[in-house]
């Protein structure tokens, strides 16, 4: 059995206690008969790294040097019983005590140090727990600790799929721990409001299709002929494999190459796709009896800007040339349409073309992929006056993001929790100033009511939709007009967006992204602004402007924000991060590490300038596991 260190500094035994303290820094003792237990003594100075099993290790505790405020005992002790796990967690390893100890000293150095204070970390430790199983998707790995008889998810997380390993960093000195998966939470696929939410999110049109052929006459833009699906391709449309023609699959998936490259610059073939229901976001309609393959209407919908399509690749030309990937394949949902060039479509309709939108088609032209500018639009009481196209953003992981004081649209207008409806009431806000559906989101005839406020708008703006709503009352307002928008139609589309998950993590350097996770945590001070479990800041100022300091920013980006932008950018989530290029609200960053490098900016005091390309590299690759 362990045999108890006499003190370190009794004075008869200094010399040897000090040098086998030192030697007990550098490993740890496994010699209790209790399975996976540590017992060691640390040098606050040299701190150490102690493991149960150096060939299998199942319990690891890592104390940086100068981490503790006094030399101190180790014990880790496998607990026989750990209680149920928490809401939404997955016990998935034993639960460890993990315990350190002020060493106290006798006599009369007892007495000088008896009131120099109670032992604490100066710089978090690091507890490694294997894991029973691996965490598989939507499940991420945690360690959670004992709180209050409940099992509560550390702050800091990262699993290592090599050694099926949590890691985390924690100041307590004393702590119950074990592996807990903490499962993504979402609304099933299969219940009949999200099933409902997914047909409107896809196919519902809400009555857009009298702004956009009535006012930019988009569909005498699908009626042109210089319309073919290769152009589409270019400008980012998407096509929904399963209602693609038999015949064009067949096509493009035949030997004919000369037909395959005559079909892709064949326009009516994109009337073919238009008929078929296959071109996602758009709901055409061909009423003129007189030609049936003319376009009469159009309308947008949800899934234009918010889903995309895992790509296929054809072979478009003979061997050996290789195939080639178009946006024609499975609807992806969740991450933006962020090669959709909404400015570039847009300028080519007959309105800014050549008519009355024509003086800013150079604005139109200028919006990146990917990008829009709701405040921008012909008729829009909420134009700001400046050209501000922001990136489209992801949808999902709502639920936990409701538990964190998540607030939507990147000034975080709207802030959802658990029990308000403010997730219901921004596709309501989009529906009617994006979409350009005549509505009345932000005054007192709004459909949802049961909304908090994050960021607050201007009073300008809630005057301006009043006065909208006087001249001209929003659908379902005017008794006798049928309502396109609904409260249950917009608690569906709620549902729908509950039950999306952000995808899973792709490759990724491990070594490199846990000493990216250590940064993060550490000295790039990552976690000063992304605080909650899926990164973001885990506050709202609910409406009241004097808590805006802190959570809404204008020093992001080179260019700071103006208009309506210029109220600041919340912080937005991080998982699924690397799958929602290219980043910042205004899409200045093409890749992770733009962003990484922006970060160290002067602009932003709350990063240091100072960190080095190889720190940089590693957050990136930190990033792209989340």
């Amino acid at each position: 059995m362990f045999q108890k260190t006499k003190p370190l500094f009794n004075k008869p035994r200094l010399l040897f206690g000090a040098l086998l303290l030192t030697i007990f820094s550098q490993t740890s003792l496994a010699t209790d008969t209790r399975p996976s237990t540590i017992r060691a003594q640390v040098n606050a100075s040299q701190g150490g790294t102690f493991t149960d099993d150096p060939d299998n290790p199942s319990v690891t505790v890592t104390i940086p040097p100068g981490a503790l405020s006094a030399n101190a005992r180790l014990v880790v002790r496998q607990m026989w019983r750990g209680g149920r796990a928490g809401p939404n967690q997955t016990a998935a390893s034993p639960v460890y005590l993990v315990k350190l100890r002020k060493i106290r000293q006798r006599k009369a150095w007892k007495k000088w140090n008896q009131n120099r204070g109670r032992l604490h970390l100066k710089q978090p430790m690091q507890i490694d727990i294997k894991a029973d199983t691996a965490p598989l998707h939507p499940q991420i790995g945690e360690i959670a600790v004992r709180n209050r008889k409940q099992w509560t998810r550390m702050m800091s997380n990262f699993y290592k799929p090599s050694s099926n390993t949590v890691s985390t960093l924690t100041t307590r000195t004393i702590g119950k721990y074990r592996v807990a998966h903490r499962t993504l939470q979402s609304r099933p696929v299969d219940s009949p409001a999200v099933v409902r939410g997914r047909e409107l999110y896809f196919n519902e049109d809400w009555g857009s299709h009298e702004y956009w052929s009535g006012t930019f006459q988009l569909h005498e833009l699908l009626n042109a002929d210089i319309l073919t699906p290769s152009l589409a391709a270019s400008l980012g449309v998407q096509i929904d494999v399963n209602k693609v023609p038999a015949p064009i699959v067949d096509a493009l998936l035949g030997d004919d190459f000369a037909f395959k490259q005559a079909a892709l610059n064949d326009h009516n073939i994109t009337i073919a796709l238009l008929k078929a229901g296959a071109v996602l976001g758009l709901t055409a309609q061909f009423n003129d009896e007189s030609n049936p393959d003319r376009v009469t209407d159009v309308g947008l919908t949800c899934a234009l800007c918010h889903v995309k399509v895992d790509p296929i690749a054809f072979q478009i030309e003979a061997p050996p040339a290789e195939p080639v990937p178009l946006p024609i394949g499975q609807p992806v949902i969740g991450p933006p349409n962020n090669v959709i060039q909404l400015g570039q479509i847009l300028a080519n309709t007959p309105l800014v073309a050549q008519g009355a939108e024509n003086a800013n088609i150079d604005q139109y032209l200028s919006w990146p992929a990917g990008s829009f500018d709701p405040r921008f639009m012909p008729n829009n009481p909420i134009d700001d006056g400046v050209n501000n196209p922001s990136q489209i953003p992801q949808h999902w992981n709502y639920i936990d993001l409701a538990e964190q004081d998540y607030d939507i649209t990147w000034i975080g207008i709207l802030h959802t929790t658990s029990d308000n409806e403010s997730l219901a009431s921004g596709p309501e806000c989009g529906i009617d100033l994006p979409l350009g559906t005549n509505g009345a989101w932000g005054t007192d005839g709004a459909i949802i009511q049961n909304f908090e406020f994050g960021n607050t708008l201007p009073q300008w703006v809630f005057d301006n939709l009043a006065v909208a709503e006087i001249n001209e009352p929003g659908i379902g307002t005017i008794p006798g007009i049928k309502q396109e928008v609904t409260r249950d139609k917009l608690l569906d589309l709620k549902a729908f967006m509950e039950s999306i998950v952000s995808p899973p993590p792709g490759d990724f350097d491990e070594a490199k992204a846990m000493m990216g996770w250590k940064l993060f945590n550490g000295k790039a001070n990552c976690v000063a602004c992304h605080q909650s479990a899926e990164g973001t800041r885990g506050k709202s100022a609910r409406g009241n402007k004097e808590n805006n300091e802190g959570i809404y920013f204008t020093n992001i980006v080179a260019n700071k924000p103006q208009g309506l932008l210029g109220l600041g950018i919340k912080v937005p989530q991080l998982r699924g991060i690397s799958h929602t290029a290219p980043f910042f609200h205004d899409g200045s960053a093409a890749t992770l590490a733009d962003v990484v490098a922006r970060y160290t900016s002067t602009d932003i005091p709350e990063v240091p300038s100072t960190l080095t390309v190889n720190d940089q590299a590693a957050i990136v690759e930190y990033l792209k596991n989340l």
